[in-house]
């Protein structure tokens, strides 16, 4: 009789234990996944940050146009060749730094949204979608993280590249030293009527 006892108590003990297992289960930290290209690609912000580029390019496109056309119409315009490549290579880094400037200033709002969002949400951990080798859709936040950024209005300002200060002067820097020997013939030859007169 007293085993009958026993029956009922190891019953309640692998009911408690199944309950906690579960409440164990309740109260794992939450996780969500973000696509951060379609962030880049489909927020107002990372529209504005390709309008940007577009527009930089443009302006660069139509100083490289205005050089060719000189060349088109004088093949052997030697200074048009080689403010061409100058141009040319210069256009190129700026690209280059600008492109950097554009994706800093997107992931830095991005990553403030995304920190944000995990606080108010109570999520324990987000992550790149690319970096998830599977998830549950469900976990995906993609959409508000952009309906986030939308709220955001962010700036983008040219940034300058390295050393394109000192590059853009050094024409400017050459151009008086190929201008100074050419004055002095000229002082030279208005010098000499001057001395005849002193004689008389």
């Amino acid at each position: 009789m007293r085993i009958r006892y026993f029956l009922p108590l190891a019953l309640m003990l692998s009911l408690m234990l199944i309950a906690c297992q579960q409440g164990e289960g309740s109260s794992q930290p939450k996780l969500a996944v973000v696509d951060m290209t379609r962030i880049m690609r489909d927020s107002e912000a990372g529209k504005a940050g390709v309008k940007h580029l577009e527009a930089l390019q443009a302006d660069m496109q139509e100083q490289l146009n205005a050089i060719q056309g000189r060349l088109e119409k004088n093949a052997n315009d030697a200074d048009a060749q080689k403010e061409l490549q100058t141009v040319y290579m210069m256009s190129q880094q700026r690209m280059q730094v600008e492109q950097q400037n554009v994706v800093n200033v997107l992931y830095d709002t991005m990553q403030r949204i995304i920190n944000a969002y995990r606080t108010e949400k109570g999520y324990a951990l987000i992550i790149s979608s690319e970096a998830a080798a599977s998830f549950d859709p469900k976990a995906d936040v993609t959409t508000d993280i952009i309906a986030a950024m939308n709220k955001q209005k962010v700036d983008f300002k040219a940034a300058a590249p390295e050393g394109a200060a000192d590059a853009a002067a050094a024409p400017a820097a050459e151009a008086p030293k190929a201008a100074a020997p050419a004055e002095k013939p000229a002082d030279k030859a208005a010098e000499k009527p001057a001395k005849p007169a002193e004689k008389k």
